[in-house]
């Protein structure tokens, strides 16, 4: 028995005369005792790799490469000792979950924390230390009691207690994975594995005390042992210093010849000083004085070391992998030969991992995937929150979409458009009524569906049927269940119901055909992870009652611990792996990140245990981990190591800002290399090619294509571009295979962001029906705002998804709704005796108006949107909000009825359409295509004056609206204007023949106003100061006695209207805004129709340019919905605003009186 120590720094062949050793013990004698090489766990296949190519070895049956783990497993598996399960890291977590519950009252200090999610956690990371380090329970308590009465002895007293706890529920039940080596150095002794053997200890820098019980042991049954400590002078004085470089290694080696010497056994030591890695001058330099306060200057060579600074991490990758090919395809490196070591994982992994992947890089990641996103993973997690969210829409259809389900994709999109459209959720979904739910286009619609939505409505409840049925009887399994073992069997049955295991064989036979074998690991693991994890939850928790929230929470922390071990594809491939478990020397290594903070890195935080607390431990024999301190003087050790894995070239990188443009500092690290090497400019890596490196980028087709675009983008300014990039252009252009990647890399250099018109004969037969062109007022507005929002909307006729939520255009449909409800129950409400309860709006009493809203208010909202107004207490909240401002509409319309002798002859009166009254306002084009304009006019008044009828056209508003004399002229605003064309043609029709004229074109604001003021008002101030923002904007007749006919004997402001009169009876200077003369009102007449005759021959010619409007700053871009899709950007030379001038008032009635003058 003999404990070898082979010492040496960096480079100079540890591990290579480990591996030499054993392979001549094998070439001697192919039977023979057991040869032990242990490893850390994440190199053993590394190291197996390595030991079964060696040359003239056909195999080998007594070598054996191991982790400290897996000889723990063999040797209880041969001695006994390992039969019983292993509790995993959720299990734990369970049982210290229930533990802290249970104890909570017992405990001194930590009561209040127990009662955080997250405590288990970290007590489960504090009784690994204490494992690891081999403190017992008791020894937790003794140091409690000889503290006395300090807050670090209750807080031992509470972690005595709970540690004992824990290992009390453990005893005859399982065996912790941490007991592992505790038990593995008592059975050495006894295995045939380890008795006689020789082992060879390789790659650790430390052991814990558990670690240290297995090395005695098998210094005491081995025939030798052999250990490799990366230390230089190992008798220097400097080690000491817990800054030292190699200090943790040197404190391993007393301790190991300490424990050698109590136990008799020889200890020989070699120190090896000759570097056989470093094939690069460089980096045998660099290894050697990187800690060296006073280096000798470098004179030699700079091959070998690259320093680069990236723009970002995306290019500091890709510059990675251009460099990965140069090297393969230029100086004869094998991919195998390359490794890159990650110190910030989670900033890099997925960007190494999908850059690599895009240069058709064969790479392994060496990391444990999360199984946490595999749809069998999400099928459990969203089942689990249906129920506890009672048919939320989120977790059904991600239930659905995991394609475990019996539904095609095309099946699940049309149950949610349906699901979304009319808000279906909780016991919609498990009623046995079938849905019914149809769009209506107004509140009036009750009929029954038509067989074409009958046939939807069919088709969506068979799909409902077979998505609800699995889920539904899940639901009923968990409601009933009262035990974490009930209910574990109530998710076990939903995963059965679907045939979910032999869905998964299905997809893994697929991924084996599609060669894809990571797929296909991934599907055959992630069902027995499952099962495996039920049965852990159900041996932990089984009879314990459970709330389903809680359960929920258990089962998602189960599955985000899961992971996939992925072991790698083949043999030729790039080895990605984090920093801390890099153990591997490569050719190549590329160290990307190497940001302030990141390396070295910074302090972690302390834990439950402060540094503090841990050194007064220590002081009475409980050693533990490293201190916070500690780590930081070890991070220089790790910097060491990442400097000295590559044995050809080295690569060390870093970005200039993060993902989101902030900037970030370059590593101490990037300044001592600098320092060392003499390399003065590093290596740029810009977002697109550098002029001079062009060549750097051409290394794969697609890729070398993306960087295309910017190598051509000088002929676009008239500059000559490089031969290389024509090269490359023309080779993409003989390449079939390439043209698509070639379209996508110059599209950006001639994309022009706007459309060209469209034929006339394509506009005509996309718009024009039996030769009309047939619209509302709405839609010619539209195209004046911008042609492209008209052909979108109608002649794409894109829509947005139809969602259940109350949106501006639902509130006012309401209104509408509503005041022309109101209307017809004046019109047909009857008294006790047959007669009509009143004959006009003014009849109806205030007192009455409340009842009457609250009436027609409760009638419709069932209808609007599907009763969502009654599907929650939110919704029922704005239903009495809509009732408040309908009662204030109605109470002011009353009101001015009261007073105004205009009174109404059609309400929501309908032109042009299917059964209205009035027929369309029809206009002849020049190519005699005839426009026919329809819509609805919400109110029109009339009253008798002078032998002559006056017309007021009354549009509801809920939100603002006004009424610009530029606007009218710029045809954006046409709608009133045409609304009183109709009623002058048509006027006949409602009132009898007659002689009619305009009186008005008015707004009505449908709102119940709020009203600030920096004192207490009294009533009548406050319905002062609501009546004044709810006048009626809009355009009047100019003449004094016809807007009196609103507020007969006005003098002064008037009440509804937004006028005021002189005592001389002259319209007050600040209104007359608001008037119009007769004449003027024929001009307006006469331009409406000349715009919308203007804006249809437009249409028909095929304009469909991005060209929005913008006046005084307004434009329509703000609430356009086809903004994805035009994608107007102002930056772009194609994309600007059509600069309308705000003409003043006077210029625009010049302008019309001569379009009068040319049309006479």
């Amino acid at each position: 028995m003999a404990l070898n120590l082979i010492l040496g720094r960096a480079g100079t062949g540890k591990t290579s005369r480990c591996l030499d050793a054993i392979r001549e013990r094998l070439r001697q004698a192919p039977d023979g005792p057991p040869l032990l090489l242990i490893v850390p766990e994440q190199a053993t296949f590394q190291a197996e790799r390595e030991l079964a190519a060696t040359p003239g070895l056909s195999g080998f049956v007594r070598a054996h490469v191991m982790g400290f783990r897996r000889l723990a497993y063999r040797v209880l598996a041969e001695t006994g000792g390992g039969a019983a399960p292993h509790l995993t890291d959720l299990g734990k977590r369970l049982v210290l979950r229930r533990l802290l519950t249970e104890r909570r009252d017992e405990l001194k200090l930590l009561g209040q924390a127990a009662a955080q999610r997250t405590f288990a956690d970290t007590l489960a990371s504090l009784i690994w230390e204490f494992k690891t380090y081999g403190i017992a329970p008791d020894k937790v308590a003794a140091a409690s009691e000889r503290l006395g009465a300090t807050p670090l002895a209750a807080k031992l007293h509470d972690l005595a207690l709970l540690y004992k706890a824990f290992e009390d529920f453990l005893q005859g039940r399982y065996t912790d994975p941490e007991d592992c080596l505790r038990l593995l150095a008592a059975k050495i002794p006894a295995a045939t594995l380890t008795r006689g053997a020789e082992v060879w200890v390789d790659g650790f820098e430390w052991f814990t005390p558990q670690e240290y019980g297995v090395l005695e042991a098998l210094l005491s049954a081995a025939k030798d042992v052999t250990v490799t400590l990366c230390l230089d002078e190992p008798d220097a004085p400097h080690h000491a210093d817990e800054t030292a470089l190699f200090h943790r290694s040197w404190k391993t080696r007393q301790s190991l010849r300490a424990r050698a010497a109590r136990l008799g056994v020889s200890c020989r030591e070699e120190v090896l000083t000759a570097v056989r890695r470093f094939q690069a001058p460089i980096l045998a330099y660099v290894e050697r004085y990187a800690n060296d306060a006073r280096p000798p200057a470098w004179r030699g060579d700079k091959q070998g070391l690259t320093i680069a600074e990236a723009a970002n991490r995306r290019t500091e990758v890709e510059g990675i992998a251009r460099d990965m090919i140069r090297l393969c395809r230029d100086e004869g490196y094998r991919w195998r030969d390359m490794a890159v070591l990650l110190r910030d994982m989670d900033g890099y992994i997925d960007l190494v991992e999908t850059v690599l992947a895009d240069y058709d890089i064969p790479f392994f990641s060496d990391r444990q995937r999360p199984a946490v996103h595999h749809p069998l993973a999400e099928l459990i997690r969203s089942a689990l929150e249906v129920v506890t969210e009672r048919w939320a829409y989120e977790p059904v259809f991600r239930c659905l979409k995991t394609d475990l389900f019996p539904l095609s994709r095309d099946e699940i999109d049309l149950l949610e458009n349906y699901v979304l459209e009319f808000g279906i959720r909780g016991s919609r979904w498990t009623k046995d009524e079938p849905w019914t739910f149809v769009r209506r286009l107004s509140l009036d619609e009750d009929a029954e569906p038509d067989e074409r939505q009958q046939a939807y409505l069919d088709r969506i409840n068979a799909i409902r049927c077979r998505a609800a049925k699995p889920l539904i009887r899940f639901e009923q399994a968990l409601t009933q269940a009262e035990t974490v073992r009930e209910m574990t069997a109530a998710l076990y049955g939903l995963l059965a119901d679907l045939d979910v295991p032999a869905t998964l064989e299905k997809w893994a036979a697929a991924a084996s055909t599609a060669r894809d074998p990571e797929q296909e690991r991934e599907h055959r693991q992630i069902w027995h992870s499952i099962v495996d994890l039920l049965d852990q939850i159900v041996d932990t928790c089984g009879e314990q009652p459970m709330s389903l929230t809680d359960y929920a929470a258990v089962v998602n922390e189960g599955l985000e611990g899961l992971t996939f071990n992925i072991i790698p594809p083949g043999l030729d491939h790039v080895t990605v792996t984090p920093l801390t478990r890099a153990r591997l020397a490569a050719k190549v290594v590329y160290l990307p990140g190497v940001n302030d903070g990141v390396l070295p890195e910074r302090g972690r935080e302390e834990g439950l245990l402060s540094d503090r607390e841990r050194a007064e431990l220590a002081s009475l024999g409980l050693e533990l981990g490293p201190t916070r301190e500690a780590d930081v003087f070890a991070e220089q050790f790790v910097v060491y190591t990442a400097l000295t894995r590559a044995s050809d070239r080295l690569w060390v990188s870093f970005p200039l800002a993060d993902a989101e443009g902030k900037a970030l500092a370059p590593s101490l690290i990037i300044r001592r290399l600098k320092e060392l090497s003499g390399i003065e400019a590093l290596k740029p890596l810009p977002v697109e090619p550098p002029p001079g490196a062009e060549d750097e980028y051409i290394v794969h087709p697609r890729r070398s294509l993306a960087a295309l675009a910017a190598g051509l983008r000088p002929a676009l300014a008239g500059q000559p571009v490089g031969t290389l990039w024509r090269d490359l252009y023309n080779w993409a252009v003989a390449r079939p295979d390439l043209a698509a990647d070639l379209r996508r890399a110059v599209a950006g250099l001639f994309h022009r962001n706007q459309e060209q018109a469209l034929p006339p004969e394509l506009a005509q037969r996309l718009y024009r029906r039996q030769g009309k062109l047939r619209g509302s007022v709405t839609r010619f507005e539209g195209f004046q705002a911008c042609p492209f929002q008209h052909f979108a909307r109608y002649g794409l006729a894109l829509k947005e998804r139809a969602v259940a939520q109350l949106k501006a255009p639902d509130f006012g449909q309401f209104f509408h709704a509503a005041l022309r409800q109101f209307g017809l129950r004046i019109e047909k409400e009857l008294t006790a005796d047959n007669q009509r309860r009143w004959q006009r709006w003014g009849d109806v009493q205030d007192e009455e108006i409340g009842p009457l809203c609250e009436a027609i208010v409760q009638e419709l909202a069932p209808k609007l949107q599907n009763e969502i107004l009654l599907s929650s207490a939110q919704y029922r909240s704005i239903t009495r909000r809509l009732q408040r401002t309908l009662q204030r509409t109605v109470t002011r319309l009353v009101r001015l009825d009261r007073r105004s002798r205009f009174k109404p002859v059609a309400l929501e009166q309908a032109f042009g359409r299917d059964g209205a009254a009035l027929p369309a306002l029809v206009l002849t084009l020049r190519d005699g295509t005839v426009l026919e304009l329809v819509g609805q006019i919400d109110r029109l008044d009339m009253a008798e004056h002078q032998g002559r009828r006056l017309l007021a056209v009354i549009d509801y508003k809920a939100g603002g609206a006004w009424l610009r004399l530029p606007d009218v002229y710029y045809g954006l605003r046409l709608q009133l204007l045409t609304y009183l064309l109709v009623a002058l043609q048509h006027a006949a029709v409602l009132c009898g023949e007659g002689e009619y004229a305009p009186a008005a074109v008015l707004y009505c604001y449908i709102k119940n106003p709020k009203v600030s003021a920096s004192q207490c008002l009294p009533p009548e101030e406050v319905e002062k100061a609501i009546n004044k923002q709810l006048k009626m904007p809009g355009w009047l007749l100019d003449d004094v006695e016809t807007v009196r006919l609103w507020e007969p004997g006005l003098v002064g402001y008037a009440e509804f209207l937004k006028v005021c009169i002189n005592k001389d009876g002259t319209f007050r200077k600040s209104t007359q805004a608001y008037v119009k003369t007769e004449e003027q009102f024929a001009l307006l007449l006469r331009h409406v129709q000349a715009q919308l005759t203007a804006t249809a021959e437009a249409i028909l010619a095929g304009e469909v340019a991005i060209r929005p409007y913008s006046l005084k700053g307004r434009t329509p871009c703000g609430n356009c919905r086809y903004r994805p899709v035009c994608q107007f950007d102002r930056l772009l030379a194609d994309n600007d605003f059509v600069q309308l001038p705000d003409l003043a008032d006077e210029e625009i009635w010049a302008r019309l009186a001569a379009e009068k003058g040319e049309e006479a």
